[in-house]
């Protein structure tokens, strides 16, 4: 309503000390004790971002010399049911759509964590380097939630970064009903 630029705190600091409040109390509310955020426009683009900021955690180096100087192509896993910005995210980040592993999902359209575990060892027979699995919170066509608690142990297992897609079931983590659905999301 005000149409203020929000970048820094010298040209919004009432915002900014708004914007880190919201950002504190929506950590609290999925389990995070302290953390950073930012505000998307949507989904696709928090998918996108989720990708870009695994990938330099993991590689810092693609930052300063790019996705040549990585040994291996990487790959990431999501299930048959997700949204499709993972693997357009995947297409502009340059990965490729081959990257992307498709997991199977049971008849509810949610992630089988077996099915995952199959996919990362096949994807290191195949010759690539694992790094990140999305684990989806509300799909949009079933509204399924897949198993966040199983999916982290096989991503701490393999050291595998978890994102959570909570673009549209994200919500329930203000019910005091639902918020159960998102359990495991602290470990993302």
């Amino acid at each position: 309503a005000l149409n203020s630029s929000l970048y820094t705190y010298e040209v919004a600091p009432v915002f900014t000390i708004m914007e880190l409040e919201i950002y504190e109390k929506m950590l609290n509310f999925v389990g995070f004790n302290g953390g950073e955020g930012i505000f998307v426009p949507g989904g696709s683009i928090g998918n996108l971002y989720g990708i870009n900021v695994a990938r330099y955690c993991k590689f810092p180096e693609i930052k300063t010399k790019g996705v040549f100087a990585l040994k291996k192509p990487l790959c990431l896993f999501t299930s048959e049911k997700c949204h499709y910005s993972i693997e357009k995210a995947a297409f502009t980040l340059g990965l490729g759509t081959e990257a992307v592993f498709s997991v199977k999902t049971d008849a509810r359209g949610k992630m089988l964590p077996e099915d995952l575990e199959n996919k990362v060892l096949l994807s290191i027979e195949q010759g690539y380097q694992p790094f990140y699995v999305n684990c989806t919170c509300g799909t949009t066509v079933f509204g399924a939630f897949d198993p966040i608690e199983p999916i982290a142990d096989i991503c701490k297992k393999y050291d595998l970064w978890l994102h959570v897609d909570g673009a549209y079931g994200g919500s329930v983590c203000l019910s005091r009903k639902y918020r159960h659905l998102l359990k495991g999301t602290e470990r993302a």
